[in-house]
């Protein structure tokens, strides 16, 4: 039979057709210091808001490399902003760039592929603007 040896790979479309499973952390992460949120599976969803003062920044990236100056492949959230996006990952970098103490909430909708079936995100696999 065909469909014997089915895997959900990361252009399964209706995987992300579906409600998607919740995911939620909120955590901390020091000012020069770099925190990575990994998912168990490929997200549909992905949600970041910065939780601190509006004096506090943080830093997102896809890649630990691309949280590095020289590659500005990350992007900055000042306190209370959020950044919200239809977005296939299996994990986030988050660096505190202002402030001594940078509280962050992670919001992901989860499909059902797992990361093992998820290509690796990195610049050396021809992805451009991850780091």
């Amino acid at each position: 039979m065909a469909l014997s040896n089915f895997t959900m790979g990361e252009a399964y479309t209706p995987a992300y057709q579906i409600s998607a499973t919740p995911y939620v952390t909120s955590s901390n992460v020091s000012l020069g210091a770099t925190k990575e949120i990994k998912f168990d599976f490929v997200t549909r969803f992905l949600t970041v808001k910065n939780t601190s003062t509006s004096t506090s920044t943080i830093s997102v990236a896809f890649t630990q490399n691309g949280l590095k100056p020289a590659n500005s492949n990350f992007f900055i959230l000042s306190g209370s902003e959020t950044y919200s996006a239809d977005l296939r990952t299996d994990r986030i970098f988050i660096s505190g760039s202002n402030g001594a103490t940078n509280n962050f909430t992670v919001i992901a909708g989860l499909t059902g592929i797992p990361v093992k079936n998820f290509g690796l995100l990195t610049g050396s696999n021809g992805f451009s603007g991850v780091g």
